[in-house]
Formats: C-alpha cells, sequence, structure tokens
C-alpha cells in the first residue's frame, strides 16, 4: 500500500502540471490576448488551481519574479 501511495504522490502531481500547461497551450492559440503576459499565464493557471511555484515554472519565469510582479501590479493600483 505504501508504495502504491509514494507512486501516486509522485506521479498525480507531475501529470496534474503537465495537463494544466497544455491546457495553457491551448488556451493561449484561442486568446493571445488573454495570455500576452507572464502575470496572465500565471493567473491562468492559478485559476486551474496550481500553486504559484509550478504556474510560474510552467509559464517561463520564477516564483520570486511573479511575486515582484504581483507586487508591482498591486503598487500601480490594478
Amino acid at each position: 500500500m505504501s508504495e502504491e501511495k509514494s507512486v501516486q504522490e509522485t506521479w498525480l502531481p507531475v501529470i496534474g502540471n503537465a495537463l494544466a500547461f497544455l491546457c495553457l497551450a491551448r488556451f493561449s492559440e484561442k486568446h493571445p490576448d488573454k495570455t500576452d503576459s507572464v502575470l496572465k499565464k500565471v493567473r491562468f493557471l492559478e485559476g486551474l488551481g496550481l500553486p504559484e511555484k509550478d504556474a510560474a515554472g510552467a509559464a517561463g519565469s520564477t516564483p520570486a519574479s511573479v511575486r515582484k510582479l504581483k507586487e508591482m501590479e498591486r503598487k500601480r493600483g490594478k
């Protein structure tokens, strides 16, 4: 039983992240204006349930960079 749990703990997040990345790619094809920035991509992926760390990686960025972008957006008042 513990081996099965270990396999699930390892592979289910990988499968979930891969599916989220595919969703982003498909959505970007149909709606390029809604995914024209890293922050928009991260928000889309977070909406699918990915944590910020994984969403940042899939969007081609780092968690620290995404946090800075969010902070800059808050300061601009968006």
